[in-house]
This record gives C-alpha cells, structure tokens and sequence, in this order.
C-alpha cells in the first residue's frame, strides 16, 4: 500500500513543471492588507533521504495589492516531505509534525505538505 501511494505521489510530482513559480502558489499571507508573500512550489523530485517520500525548492514572492512583484527572492530554499505517518516536513535540518487531518491555513509548512501530499493527480 505505501509503495503504490509513494509511486503516485512520486508521478504526481514530477508532473510540477520546473518554472511552475506563478502556477503553483502553495501559502499566501497578506501584509498589513496591502501586500501579499507567496511561497511558490518549484520543484520536486523524489527524496535523497529515505526518511521522506519527496524533496521540493520553494521560492518567495512578495507582490502589492495589484499583483506586481515587489520582491522575488532568488534564493532556492529546499525542504524534504513524508506524507506517510507520521507526516513530516523537514527544514534546515528541522522536522515538523503535520497533522494530516486538518485543512489548510494552519501554517505555510502544513499547506506545502499538502499541496504535496494531497493534490488531486491527472
């Protein structure tokens, strides 16, 4: 069962086109109204550690109230995701438990897990 369910998270992933910065907005936090911060979903390819079903790059793009860009942070910060139990996003050497069954808007790392481990697949 975890073999199939990492194969199809695997097949949806590399479904993600690797310019997909506008496309794959996964968290939006509103500044004071008048400014958005999107965390985008970049790319993804299977993980390196085996502890996690998927690696990912995200990006930062902080944009005003008309949708121009007022900031791209050209940095690729990478994060690692166990969609399995117990669920888990890594950063910068960190694991944080997700609690699969909550919806979105907990918090940017809960929404990343399930933009990656939820999204319907084509």
């Amino acid at each position: 069962m975890r073999q199939t369910i990492f194969t199809a998270i695997v097949f949806s992933c590399l479904l993600i086109p690797a310019n997909a910065s506008e496309n794959h907005i996964f968290y939006t936090a509103s500044v004071e109204g008048l400014r958005t911060v999107n965390l985008n979903l970049v790319s993804s390819d299977v993980a390196r550690d085996g502890d996690f079903d998927v690696d990912v790059v995200i990006t930062v793009v902080e944009k005003d109230s008309t949708g121009n860009s007022l900031y791209v942070d050209r940095s690729r910060h990478s994060a690692s995701i166990r969609c399995g139990a117990p669920a888990l996003v890594k950063v910068s050497e960190r694991n944080y438990n997700i609690n699969s069954l909550l919806s979105a808007g907990i918090d940017w790392k809960h929404d990343l897990w399930l933009a990656v481990c939820m999204s319907p697949m084509s």
